[in-house]
């Protein structure tokens, strides 16, 4: 039985979006009688910080009451886990870079001739980010990197 995890976040995204949630993700898997459905979430982009335990203890208690009006896998059972994206991240829209400004960045740059950087793999801080794109500290002598330039990135966790 397939599952169209699409309707499901469109059925979720405006019961969290209340909350000031996004949904990220939703992923369904199943293997014999076990099925699991995963709903990653996060801040919208006005907040930096991680989505705090309380958040996402919230947040469960929201899609469980959406997904029990949802007829997720017919009369199966199944697993739900809702989490946030973690700490390294892709980072794939410019949303999510909004909410990494201040952390530092790994990205990976399309290979474009005549680029500076291009096809190379650059990391900073992230200084900026908007529609056009980011700015890394020491990167580019500060000029912003427009995200079509932009293969992967990802936030670098670092222990201090």
């Amino acid at each position: 039985m397939a599952l169209h995890t699409d309707s499901i976040r469109d059925e979720l995204a405006g019961p969290l979006a209340e909350a000031g949630l996004v949904v990220e993700e939703v992923r369904a898997h199943a293997a014999g009688r076990h099925r699991t459905l995963t709903v990653v979430i996060d801040l919208d982009a006005d907040h930096s910080d991680p989505v705090p335990f309380d958040t996402v203890t919230e947040a469960t208690r929201t899609v469980s009451e959406v997904l029990d009006g949802i007829e997720v896998w017919g009369e199966h059972p199944y697993t739900l886990e809702v989490t946030s994206p973690g700490a390294e991240r892709p980072l794939t829209e410019p949303r999510h870079f909004r909410r990494a400004r201040g952390r530092r960045v790994h990205a990976e740059l399309r290979a474009e001739e005549g680029a500076p950087n291009s096809g190379e793999t650059v990391e900073g801080v992230l200084a900026d980010a908007d529609a056009a794109g980011i700015v890394l500290d020491g990167v580019r002598d500060g000029d912003r990197i427009p995200f079509a330039e932009v293969a992967a990135a990802r936030v670098v966790v670092s222990l201090r």
